[in-house]
């Protein structure tokens, strides 16, 4: 808000007003401003035609006001403006601060008032006192507009001929008129008769007759005097009142001259007050137009914002999405190692069950070796009557149960024939009775040799009548035809080449299978997803 008086808000209101109580003709011969509400604007308070008994009852203790009133001079019997500022004593010591800059504006906007009144308290607005102030301030009192009209002798007319008025001495002829007497004599302090000088005689009625001629010579004189001493008074009442009309001429001009200089400096004022209403709807629309563009850059700053926060927050949603995909893929990659390392760990604590069972069977093998060399002759002589071509036979020392699929069941004694050593801890191969086949511990066995003789039908029936190839596979389990390349990563693990054949699989789990490599050489584990069936 500006501390500056506003003058601008209220315009039209405060001019009406100031218009009415000036012109001399119009009733209104008084008003009052305020401050509209929480501002310096000024507004109208009230105007009146009751002067300044109705005026006097407008001022509030709590306001900052200002009156201008129309009076009538009591001296000169004309219009007079009496400008009134008002600060009340319960106005805030906040706004106190401000009287006195804005009376100098105020009393600018009011132009011309011929007394102004720095009002406090009733006593400084009562209408007599106010009254007093303005028959003070008019300068002389003149009284000729209180007199009553005097009547005023006929004037006698005056001759052609210039005559000289000779203006009587009154004091010489009082001396006349006065009889010379002696100076009194000294008085002794002895009584002394007083004697009378007898005088001439004389008539009686001729010595009053020559009093009487001079007492009436010495009235008309004096009433000459008297006249004429009049007719100058007149003369100067005249003057005075000619000089009186004079001055109340020059002031009626100097009053009109001021009411001129006040119109136009209303007219001016009016027209300032235009083009600061002008200059003020302009700034207005500038400020306008200014306002108006920046909410515009403020609207495109933050559209501009809120896509680059949304471009940001898309960033950060891909960055998070990539960031779960790799957790989730470190957490997959933590999984399969974590399963590969309970693979691990379970083939190390295989191979430790391994070296424990070894070493019972080694214990146990010296306890049954007798019994296994009492029965080997037996079972050579089967092995040689079983035998279809050049296969490998051995001789069951320990009972045997498969704990896998891909595993077959032994029992102590038990001669197996058609063995492949895949590797150092598990071979394989057929049951005597032909109805089993599959995987089992190397150590459980012990090979069946053969001599030459032996051997030599069997070999020449084996040439004579070879078995095909088919037949064992048909003995074999399911087959599968690689779809990729695959390295063993474990030792219980088979490798194998694209388009390459899988035999005798054995279905492990949904994930990893169990077959004889295409080599023949080895039976292993491989995943599932490399092969494809065969039907």
């Amino acid at each position: 808000m500006s501390l500056q008086v506003g003058f601008s808000t209220h315009s039209k209101d405060l001019q009406n007003a100031y218009d009415q109580v000036i012109n001399s003709s119009s009733p209104v011969n008084w008003l009052i401003y305020t401050y509209d509400k929480g501002t310096n604007d000024l507004k109208v308070q009230a105007t009146g035609e009751d002067g300044l008994e109705e005026l006097s009852e407008e001022f509030i203790d709590g306001r900052i006001q200002y009156a201008l009133a129309r009076v009538t001079d009591p001296n000169t019997e004309l219009p007079k403006l009496v400008f009134i500022a008002w600060c009340g004593t319960g106005v805030p010591e906040s706004r106190k601060g401000l009287f006195n800059s804005h009376l100098n504006d105020v009393s600018k906007y009011f132009k011309s008032f011929h007394l102004q009144i720095n009002a406090r308290n009733e006593g400084d607005v009562d209408p007599d006192a106010i009254m007093k102030r303005v028959s003070e301030s008019s300068g002389a009192n003149y009284s000729f507009h209180k007199e009553s009209r005097r009547m005023e002798p006929a004037i006698t007319p005056v001759g052609s001929v210039y005559k000289r008025t000779e203006i009587p001495d009154i004091a010489t002829m009082q001396r006349q008129t006065m009889k010379s007497e002696p100076a009194p004599a000294p008085v002794s302090s002895v009584h002394q008769p007083v004697r009378t000088t007898p005088g001439k005689l004389a008539s009686k009625w001729g010595q009053d007759q020559d009093d009487q001629s001079k007492a009436d010579q010495v009235r008309a004189d004096r009433e000459r005097a008297e006249k004429e001493a009049q007719e100058r008074d007149q003369a100067m009442a005249a003057e005075r009142e000619q000089r009186a009309r004079e001055d109340a001429a020059k002031l009626e001009e100097r009053q009109r001259a001021q009411q001129e200089a006040a119109d136009n400096q209303r007219l001016r004022q009016q027209e300032q007050d235009r083009q600061r209403q002008e200059d003020e709807s302009k700034r207005q629309q500038q400020e306008d137009l200014q306002r108006q563009q920046e909410e515009e850059a403020l609207q495109r700053q933050q559209e501009e914002e809120a896509l680059q926060q949304q471009q940001e927050e898309e960033a950060e949603r891909q960055r998070l999405e990539e960031e779960e995909s790799a957790r989730q893929h470190q957490a997959e990659q933590d999984r399969l190692a974590g399963e590969e390392a309970e693979k691990a760990r379970q083939q190390q604590e295989e191979e430790e069950r391994q070296r424990e069972e070894q070493a019972q069977l080694e214990a146990e093998l010296a306890a049954s070796a007798q019994h296994a060399a009492q029965t080997a002759g037996h079972a050579a002589d089967e092995a040689v009557e079983h035998q279809q071509g050049d296969s490998v036979s051995a001789v069951v020392l320990f009972g045997y149960d498969a704990a896998e699929d891909n595993e077959m069941s032994m029992a102590e004694g038990e001669v197996i024939h058609n063995i492949e050593q895949l590797d150092e801890g598990w071979w394989s191969g057929v049951s005597e009775d032909g109805t089993r086949s599959g995987l089992f511990p190397s150590n459980y066995v012990q090979l069946l040799e053969t001599t030459p003789e032996a051997q030599e039908p069997v070999q020449e029936e084996a040439h004579a009548e070879p078995e095909p190839e088919p037949a064992a596979a048909e003995a074999a389990g399911p087959s599968a035809v690689a779809l990729y390349d695959y390295d063993a990563g474990e030792d219980n693990e088979i490798s194998f080449k694209e388009n390459e054949v899988i035999r005798d699989i054995q279905f492990v789990s949904d994930d990893w299978w169990s077959g004889l490599a295409p080599d023949g050489t080895a039976v292993g584990l491989f995943p599932a997803n490399y092969v494809e069936l065969q039907q």
